[in-house]
């Protein structure tokens, strides 16, 4: 595959990846928005009404 390059420790294993956005961009994209859609499963969640109130509230979003 093309714009991929592994980079590989004194052993020959891979340890590192080196990734094309210029070809992978959207894919990176997509992989990193899963990482933190992971990373954030855990956390409170809020009514999207009540985040929309919150916004306005703090002047952050127009009526």
């Amino acid at each position: 595959m093309t714009g991929i390059r592994y980079i590989t420790n004194d052993k020959g294993q891979k340890t590192d990846l080196i990734i094309s956005l210029k070809e992978h961009g959207q894919i990176v994209e997509d992989l990193l928005d899963a990482l933190i859609i992971e990373e954030r499963k855990g956390e409170e969640t809020i009514p999207f009404e009540n985040f929309v109130a919150q916004l306005k509230a703090e002047s952050k979003l127009d009526e």
